[in-house]
């Protein structure tokens, strides 16, 4: 009986620190994945012209069972740091991975935006303010800012709100935006960044 506690115990052991691993792994891939596989929705890049940017669209890997498992993985990725730490009521290890993953994701969409002007190859800016640079990254960001907010404030609540609670809703949260999204990209987000900044029209 005891080698079979111990062994239980450093099962349980192992188990809890895969699991705070992943709380940090999962949701930084997940910021990869936006940042420089732009969730597969497709990039805008600055320098097209004007025509050149309406062939984007026809061919994006959304609603396929590889992009559905993506956002479900990173869905539940973003819960796994609930109930690993928390003390006097706050669950500060969700609020530090949160609050970390959002400065470096911040960061990492800000490298991915403005990796189209490295290289000899680059090209001049379409639209004065390089539209949709930046823009679109925010917009592809959004579900996964929205998701780290609530974990934050779930975090801050913990005294009051469940485990579980605070595991399955990021997922829900973060899958749900990501499905919003895909269904209004198409007809509604991605001719507005394809076509020129609502504040001005095209550079000459």
């Amino acid at each position: 009986m005891p080698v079979v506690e111990r062994l239980t115990r450093l099962l349980r052991a192992a188990v809890r620190d895969l699991v705070v691993v992943a709380s940090v792994v999962v949701p930084g891939c997940a910021a990869v994945w936006i940042a420089f596989a732009q969730a597969d929705f497709g990039f805008v890049y600055s320098g097209w012209s004007a025509a050149s940017r309406y062939r984007l669209g026809l061919s994006n890997d959304l609603w396929d069972w590889d992009w559905l498992g993506w956002i479900a993985l990173y869905g539940a990725g973003f819960g796994l740091s609930a109930g690993v730490l928390w003390r006097g009521g706050r669950d500060w290890w969700a609020i530090v991975v949160a609050c970390w993953t959002l400065v470096s994701g911040g960061a990492l969409v800000w490298v991915g935006q403005g990796i189209q002007f490295v290289g000899p190859d680059s090209q001049d800016c379409t639209y004065s303010g390089c539209w949709p640079l930046y823009w679109q990254g925010l917009v592809l960001s959004t579900p996964a800012i929205v998701t780290l907010v609530v974990v934050i404030v779930l975090g801050w609540w913990a005294g009051r709100v469940g485990v579980w609670v605070r595991r399955v809703v990021p997922a829900l949260v973060f899958i749900t935006l990501m499905l919003l999204l895909a269904l209004v990209w198409q007809p509604w987000v991605l001719p507005f960044l394809q076509g020129p900044p609502p504040w001005q029209g095209a550079a000459l």
